[in-house]
C-alpha cells in the first residue's frame, strides 16, 4: 500500500504559523470570487454550451492527472487548467472559480488530499484565477467580445497567464517553506522549470480553446486530441523509464530505481524526524554472493543466470512492499527498509536473508551451495544520501566477509577509507614527494648525504659553515669492542616490536654556528662543493663528516661549538623560515618548500638489537616514526594500515631504504660497522623493484650485502607464494638476509622454514612477554629456538622487557634479543651516544633451563 502523503499532515510546532497561512489564504480566496460566484446564479441559465463542455472536460480531466515519471503525486499535471483559464477568458471570474473549484474536489477525493489540503488548493487556484482577471480587466476590458485582437489585448493575455503562474507558484512555495522549512527551499526553486513547461504549455493552450469556442461549441472536444496525444508520449514515456529502472534478467529494480527510492524515502524519513516520530530510520542492505564465481567458472554462465533468478525470487517472496529489493549488477543485490525503529529490525531481516540464502538451489539436479555477505547501513546514523549509505553498506559487508561472518552493521572503525584517513594518506603522499623531490632536485650540486631521521652532512664549504658532532666508535675500555654485525635484523615498517613504544626524544642536536651568507641560503641556489679528498664524491663527503681532522682542516677559519657528528641544519639552513619541530626533516640539507610542513616529518629510529651470551649490540632495527603537524606522532600500526591500502607503500618503502642504507653508510664512516634490519610488506615483494633498488643503493654506498636484512611476515607469503618466492630469491642472491617476521603466529608453517633461502627466524613478542609467567609460552619459545638451531638459523626474541626474561632467554640458547630491556627506539644521533655509555650485559653462568617454567603433563 502507498504510504500517505506527508504533505497531508500537518507539521507539528508549525502548525499555528501554516494553520494561519492557510486561512489568510482561503479569506482572500472567498474575497475576491464572492461576488462573481453571486452573480453567477443569474447568469448560469445564459452561458453557452461551449462553456459547459469546457467544464465536464476540467472535471473529468482532473479526475486523472499525470503525474510525471521520477516525482511524486504532489507533483501531478492538472489539465483543467488549460479550461478554466480558457472559461476565465471567455465568460469571467465566476464561471472560472466554480468549475475550478469542482475540479479540484474532485481530484482530492482521487488522490486522497485531505480536506484542508483540498481546500487550500481551491483557495490558490482562486486567487491565481483572480490576479490573472485583474491584469485582464486593466487592458480593454472584454477580450473576446468580438472583432480583432490587438497588440494590447495579446499583451493583456500573456499578462495574466503570467500573473496567474506568479500568484500560483508564490503560494505552494510559501506553503512548503512554512510546511517544511528553509531546506525546502532549493527543492522549490528546483521545481520552477517543470512548472513553467507543464503548467505554462496548458495556460498558452487557454486562447487558442476559446477562440474555437468562440467558432462552435464542437470545437472545443477536439482540444483532448492533442492532450490526448500528449498524454499518450508522456504515458510511453513512463513505461521507458519504468523499464529502464528494471533489471532485465531478475525483474528486480536497478540500481538507478534504487537511488530514486533510496532518495525519495530519505525525504519521507526526514520528515519523519522532523515530527518527531519514532519509525524515522531507514536500512541500506547489501547483499554479495559467496561462491557464486565458482558456479560460473564450472557450469557456465547459463547457470549462473539461472541462479541469480532464483536467488532473487527467494528474496521477493521474504520482503514485503513497502520494502524494495534490488539488483545492483553481478552477484550484488541490496534491500531497502523503511519505517525502523532500530539497527535491531534490519539485523532480524538480514539474519533470514541469511537462512534463506543457507539453503541449496537445485539446478538440473545439482545441489548449489551459495551463501551471502550483507552489510548494513543505517539512515541517519550512517548517512543522509544514497551515496554515503552506498558506500558504508559496501564498508560493512567487506568488514563482514573479512570476519568470515555474515552480517555486519557499519562501523567507523571499520573504515578504511574514512575521510580521515584518505587525509592522512594524502599528507603521506605529499611528504614523501616532497622528500623524493628535496633527495632529487639538485640539479646545481650534489645530493646531500641524509640519515633516516633526518640528519644530514651539508657539503663542507670552503669557508667555515659550523659544527657538528664527535662521536666514539665505541666505548672506552676493553669490555667494548663492536664486532661486524651477524645476527642483527628486525623490521622496519611495522611499530616498535615492543609494543606501543612511546615516541623517543629527539635529542640535543645543538644547532651549528652559520654564517650570514649561508643563513641567507635557499633551496634553489647552487651548493657549495665540499673538499674533495676522494675521487668518490659520496664517500669524500662521509669520511670528511666523520672524521674530526679533515672536519677540522675544512673549518679552519673557525673552530667549530660542538663536539657533535652528526649536527642536525638549522632552520636557516633548512628552509627561508624557521619550523618549530625539534626533529630534522630528510632532506633539511637542501631545504623544503613551506608547503611540506603542512605534511609533518618522516623520520627513523632504531632499536639496537642485542647479542644475548655477550651482551654486545651486532645490529639495529629499523622503526617508521611520522611527526604530524596536527596529530602529533602517529601511531605506527595506523601508519602501516593506511599506507598498505595503497601505492604509496612503495614509495613509503623506497624512502626507508633510501634513509636506511644512508645512514648505514655513516656509521660505517664512523667505525661503527652495524646490521640494519628492514620490514617489507607483502606490496614490495609481488614486484622485482625493491631487489633493484637494494643493488642500487648498496653499490652507491659502497655497503657488503649482509650489512642490510629484510623480514617477511606469513602473512605476505600466503598472500603470491610465487611472486614473492621469486622476489625473495633474487635478493638471496644479492647477498641481502632474509628473516621470517612473527613467527608462530598468522600462517605458521615449517614448509617456510624448510623451502625459503633464511639465515634467522623472529620470535614473536607475544610469545616472549608471557614466557615468564606461562608454562605454554615459555614451551613455545624454546621449541621455535631448538627448531631454528636445528636448521641452520639465527634465533631473534622481540620484546624483552625485564631481567628474567634475558636470563630465561639465554638459558634456551636465544641468540639476539631486542626490547626495553636494552633500550627503546631513538634516532640515529641518540644512537651513536647511547652506544657510547652502554656497557655490555653478560648473564652469568652456561645454558641452565632452571629458570625456564616447564608445563605440567596433562
Amino acid at each position: 500500500m502507498e504510504p500517505p502523503d506527508p504533505r497531508n499532515l500537518v507539521p507539528p510546532g508549525r502548525t499555528a504559523h501554516f494553520t494561519a497561512f492557510v486561512g489568510a489564504v482561503l479569506a482572500v480566496a472567498v474575497l475576491v470570487s464572492a461576488n462573481p460566484l453571486a452573480s453567477l446564479r443569474s447568469t448560469l441559465p445564459e452561458l453557452p454550451v461551449a462553456f459547459w463542455t469546457m467544464a465536464v472536460l476540467a472535471v473529468a480531466c482532473d479526475a486523472r492527472p499525470f503525474v510525471p515519471p521520477g516525482r511524486r503525486q504532489s507533483s501531478a499535471v492538472f489539465p483543467s487548467t488549460c479550461f478554466t483559464f480558457a472559461i476565465l477568458l471567455g465568460w469571467g471570474l465566476g464561471p472560472a472559480v466554480a468549475v475550478q473549484s469542482v475540479a479540484v474536489l474532485v481530484s482530492g477525493v482521487r488522490m486522497r488530499h485531505a480536506p484542508w489540503r483540498t481546500a487550500f488548493n481551491a483557495g490558490q487556484y482562486a486567487c491565481a484565477l483572480a490576479a490573472a482577471y485583474a491584469v485582464i480587466r486593466l487592458g480593454p476590458g472584454g477580450v473576446f467580445d468580438g472583432g480583432p485582437l490587438g497588440a494590447t489585448d495579446i499583451a493583456a493575455i500573456g499578462g495574466a497567464g503570467l500573473a496567474w503562474l506568479v500568484v500560483n507558484y508564490s503560494l505552494v512555495t510559501a506553503a512548503v517553506r512554512l510546511r517544511f522549512g528553509e531546506r525546502w527551499w532549493p527543492t522549490a526553486r528546483h521545481g520552477l522549470p517543470f512548472e513553467l513547461l507543464s503548467t505554462g504549455s496548458l495556460l498558452l493552450l487557454a486562447p487558442v480553446l476559446v477562440t474555437a469556442a468562440r467558432a462552435s461549441a464542437a470545437l472545443v472536444p477536439l482540444v483532448l486530441v492533442p492532450l490526448f496525444a500528449v498524454y499518450r508520449m508522456a504515458r510511453l514515456t513512463v513505461e521507458q523509464h519504468q523499464l529502464a529502472a528494471l533489471d532485465p534478467l531478475t525483474g528486480l529494480a536497478n540500481r538507478k530505481a534504487l537511488l530514486t527510492e533510496v532518495s525519495e524515502q530519505i525525504h519521507r524519513h526526514a520528515e519523519r524526524r522532523a515530527r518527531g516520530a519514532p519509525e524515522a530510520r531507514l536500512a541500506l542492505l547489501l547483499i554479495d554472493l559467496d561462491r557464486f564465481k565458482n558456479v560460473n567458472d564450472a557450469l557456465g554462465h547459463e547457470v549462473g543466470d539461472r541462479l541469480l533468478v532464483e536467488v532473487s525470487a527467494r528474496l521477493t517472496d521474504l520482503v514485503e512492499p513497502p520494502d524494495l529489493v534490488a539488483r545492483l549488477g553481478g552477484d550484488e543485490f541490496a534491500i531497502v527498509m523503511t519505517g525502523l525503529t532500530d539497527a535491531a529490525q534490519a539485523r532480524a531481516l538480514a539474519d533470514q536473508v541469511v537462512q534463506v540464502l543457507a539453503e541449496p538451489v537445485p539446478l538440473d539436479g545439482l545441489p548449489l551451495d551459495v551463501g551471502g555477505s550483507i552489510g548494513i547501513a543505517l539512515y541517519p546514523e550512517h548517512g543522509e544520501d544514497f551515496a554515503t549509505l552506498m558506500r558504508h553498506a559496501d564498508v560493512a559487508m567487506y568488514d563482514a566477509k573479512h570476519r568470515s561472518d555474515t552480517v555486519a552493521v557499519y562501523a567507523a572503525e571499520s573504515d578504511h577509507n574514512s575521510a580521515e584517513r584518505l587525509s592522512l594518506l594524502a599528507d603521506l603522499r605529499r611528504v614523501l614527494e616532497v622528500g623524493s623531490s628535496g633527495r632529487l632536485g639538485e640539479e646545481a650540486g650534489p645530493v646531500p648525504v641524509r640519515g633516516g631521521d633526518g640528519a644530514a652532512l651539508t657539503a663542507m664549504p670552503p669557508a667555515p659553515t659550523g659544527s657538528e658532532r664527535a662521536v666514539r666508535p665505541a666505548s672506552t675500555g676493553s669490555e667494548r669492542a663492536v664486532r661486524p654485525a651477524s645476527t642483527g635484523s628486525e623490521r622496519a615498517v611495522r611499530p616498535a616490536s615492543t609494543g606501543s613504544v612511546p615516541p623517543a626524544p629527539t635529542g640535543s642536536a645543538t644547532a651549528a654556528a652559520v654564517p650570514d651568507e649561508r643563513r641567507d641560503h635557499r633551496w634553489w641556489r647552487r651548493r657549495w662543493p665540499p673538499v674533495a679528498a676522494h675521487d668518490d664524491e659520496l664517500i669524500n663527503r662521509i669520511v670528511t663528516g666523520a672524521d674530526p681532522i679533515l672536519r677540522r682542516a675544512a673549518q679552519s677559519a673557525e673552530p667549530a661549538v660542538t663536539d657533535e657528528m652528526w649536527a642536525r641544519p638549522t632552520p636557516a639552513e633548512r628552509r627561508p623560515e624557521p619550523v618549530t619541530n625539534a626533529v630534522g626533516r630528510p632532506g633539511d640539507a637542501g631545504g623544503w618548500p613551506d608547503s611540506a610542513g603542512d605534511a609533518g616529518e618522516i623520520m627513523m629510529y632504531y632499536q639496537p638489537q642485542i647479542a644475548v651470551a655477550t651482551g654486545e649490540m651486532v645490529g639495529v632495527e629499523a622503526l617508521l616514526r611520522w611527526r604530524h603537524p596536527r596529530r602529533g606522532m602517529v601511531d605506527p600500526e595506523e601508519l602501516i594500515r593506511v599506507a598498505e591500502q595503497s601505492a604509496v607503500m612503495r614509495l613509503l618503502t623506497r624512502r626507508i631504504i633510501d634513509d636506511v642504507t644512508e645512514q648505514l653508510a655513516k656509521w660505517s664512516a664512523a667505525g661503527l660497522t652495524l646490521r640494519a634490519a628492514v620490514n617489507v610488506s607483502v606490496r614490495d615483494l609481488h614486484t622485482g623493484e625493491i631487489a633493484d633498488q637494494i643493488a642500487d643503493r648498496l653499490t652507491r654506498y659502497g655497503l657488503t650485502p649482509d650489512r642490510l636484512q629484510l623480514e617477511i611476515t606469513e602473512g605476505a607469503l600466503m598472500a603470491d607464494p610465487r611472486r614473492v618466492l621469486t622476489t625473495i630469491t633474487r635478493l638471496h642472491r644479492i647477498g641481502v638476509g632474509i628473516a621470517l617476521d612473527d613467527f608462530g603466529t598468522g600462517y605458521s608453517s615449517l614448509q617456510h622454514l624448510r623451502r625459503l633461502p633464511l639465515s634467522e627466524v623472529k620470535v614473536d613478542r607475544s610469545f616472549v612477554l608471557g614466557m615468564v609467567d606461562d608454562a605454554d609460552d615459555a614451551a613455545i619459545v624454546r621449541s621455535t629456538i631448538e627448531l631454528a638451531k636445528a636448521l641452520g638459523l639465527r634465533v631473534v626474541a622481540e620484546g624483552v622487557e625485564d631481567e628474567r626474561s634475558w636470563r630465561m632467554l639465554h638459558a634456551a640458547g636465544c641468540d639476539v634479543a631486542q626490547g626495553w630491556f636494552y633500550a627503546r627506539p631513538m634516532p640515529a644521533e641518540e644512537l651513536v651516544a647511547w652506544l657510547a655509555r652502554y656497557r655490555p650485559l653478560r648473564p652469568l653462568g652456561g645454558h641452565d633451563d632452571a629458570d625456564l617454567p616447564h608445563r605440567h603433563p596433562r
